[in-house]
């Protein structure tokens, strides 16, 4: 039996974490509905990875620190986290839209834009991670590495594009329902925390990679290697990053009534129609 190192209780930690906001992501799922384009299931989804994620890395220390398998796992589970928080702003994004902006070709397209290079993102990203994981030689590595290199290369446009997206919809803030004004200002200030944890990932996607079992390789950005470097810059641009983004998520989920906008658009629409059919 192993003890914990400091990654180690950095798992345990999230799993103390994110039990909780799994379960309340639950009940936003509950509330706001089970739909992609809502956001909220892969609130939870992200959740259920981070909970799972720090289950295998506590298990590999505790029983087989050299166990590749369980490493393969936990690589790949870490590495796959940041495309359900981008998911997710994507789908508030969408959510911010409803019954306004989503009127607009631009929006509408660009949504399914995002979404598609979410969905490209994570597969590349995946492979990536598993090939590398499980590599015997330096060319399973480097094709792992560069799958990587690709993946990455999309989430960072796909948060740029979220980025542009956001400030236009600022500029047209006055075609959004009340309430999802609230939601749009949580992405906005959740959009510097994950563009923390997106830089996190595009250095550690860079970083010298090695066969599994053989030495770290050093290098100018060896220390954003999620596995092998100084656990502090993990722990502040990975962990804590997305720990507030989630948190801000979750916190405008349970305060903010969304379905209230949908009542007063069913009202207003309901008067106009009244006023239509009284006589001159």
């Amino acid at each position: 039996m192993g003890e914990l190192d400091a990654r180690g209780i950095i798992s345990a930690v999230e799993i103390a974490v994110y039990v909780p906001i799994l379960l309340t992501s639950l009940v936003l799922v509950k509330r706001h509905g089970f739909k992609r384009q809502g956001g909220w299931i892969y609130l939870l989804i992200f959740s259920l990875v981070r909970v799972v994620a720090a289950s295998v890395h506590i298990a590999a220390e505790v029983n087989d620190p050299t166990d590749s398998t369980l490493q393969t796992i936990y690589t790949t589970l870490e590495g796959v986290g940041l495309a359900p928080l981008l998911g997710a702003t994507v789908g508030f994004l969408g959510t911010v839209s409803q019954n306004g902006l989503d009127r607009i070709p631009l929006v509408s397209r660009g949504n399914k834009i995002l979404g598609l290079l979410s969905l490209v993102a994570l597969a590349l990203t995946v492979a990536g991670g598993a090939i590398a994981g499980s590599a015997k030689t330096e060319d399973r590595v480097n094709t792992g590495t560069n799958l990587r290199h690709i993946g990455i290369i999309l989430f960072a446009v796909q948060y740029g594009l979220i980025v542009l997206m956001d400030g236009y919809f600022w500029a047209n803030k006055e075609q959004i329902m009340k309430h999802r004004r609230t939601l749009l200002l949580g992405i906005t200030l959740a959009l510097p925390f994950l563009g923390v944890r997106m830089l996190y990932a595009i250095l550690s996607a860079f970083a010298p990679a090695s066969v599994p079992g053989s030495p770290p390789r050093s290098g100018g950005l060896s220390k954003f290697n999620s596995q092998t470097g100084p656990w502090e810059i993990y722990l502040v641009m990975s962990v804590i990053a997305e720990f507030v983004t989630v948190l801000i998520y979750t916190i405008v989920g349970v305060i903010t009534p969304l379905k209230k906008d949908y009542a007063v658009g069913n009202r207003e629409a309901d008067d106009e129609q009244t006023m239509s059919l009284k006589p001159l």
